[in-house]
């Protein structure tokens, strides 16, 4: 057990950074997943803090591989994460990242069905309010909006409104621009009850973009484009 007793704060240390969207050289992944199948290849089977980074690492290493390998390379890459993904799933089936990242894997490969978003669903599930999840989570569900069930459509509102007001101003803001869009006038709207404050820089942020938006409780004169 000692190599892996070495290997352990390291390979979860990559699988947090991984979590929070921090870019990685990809030999230090690629070292870090040959480290992690030597030190004993069923640990990846049964610790659920090596099967979690294993799973990580192999997504991030099949992302990374969407610039330079061939389609069928591509698609080899993502069945791996994805066989990964559900075996650390089989261990830690409480991990709201784990059902996102899931989810994302299938919307990467030629296999996506729209059924795929009860795994998008399982992640609001088992962790609705996780600030560190929510980056990557509320841009899939945005993305997928009109084919989620009504009760997954609210908590992706409503974790939109609470990036706002917890600061996420960047990635609430991509959002509205972005796979938002189409919904913005409720995502907008679940705005109310959000301070002042984080609207403001919202609104601020928003500006920048060159983008006209009234955002619900935002003074015209704090609008930098009146």
């Amino acid at each position: 057990m000692l190599p892996w007793a070495i290997l352990v704060t390291p390979a979860r240390d990559v699988a947090e950074l991984i979590a929070s969207n921090t870019p990685i050289k990809p030999d230090v992944l690629k070292d870090i997943d040959a480290e992690l199948a030597a030190a004993r290849p069923e640990l990846t089977w049964t610790n659920p803090v090596a099967a979690r980074a294993s799973a990580m690492i192999t997504l991030r290493r099949a992302q990374d591989s969407q610039a330079r390998a061939s389609s069928e390379q591509i698609e080899a890459a993502f069945t791996l994460a994805e066989t990964r993904i559900r075996a650390a799933l089989r261990l830690s089936p409480g991990d709201s990242y784990l059902w996102s990242s899931a989810y994302f894997v299938r919307t990467a490969r030629a296999e996506f069905n729209p059924a795929d978003t009860r795994l998008l669903k399982q992640s609001y599930v088992t962790g609705p309010h996780e600030g560190w999840v929510s980056a990557t989570r509320n841009r899939l569900a945005l993305a997928a909006y009109p084919i989620l069930d009504q009760r997954t459509q609210d908590l992706a509102v409503s974790e939109f409104s609470e990036m706002v007001g917890s600061g996420m101003i960047e990635d609430a803001a991509a959002n509205l621009l972005g796979v938002g869009w189409s919904q913005r006038d409720r995502l907008l709207a679940s705005l109310d009850g959000v301070g002042l404050p984080p609207k403001e820089a919202l609104a601020r942020r928003l500006a920048t973009e060159g983008a006209r938006i009234d955002v619900p409780g935002v003074r015209s004169e704090t609008r930098p484009w009146r």
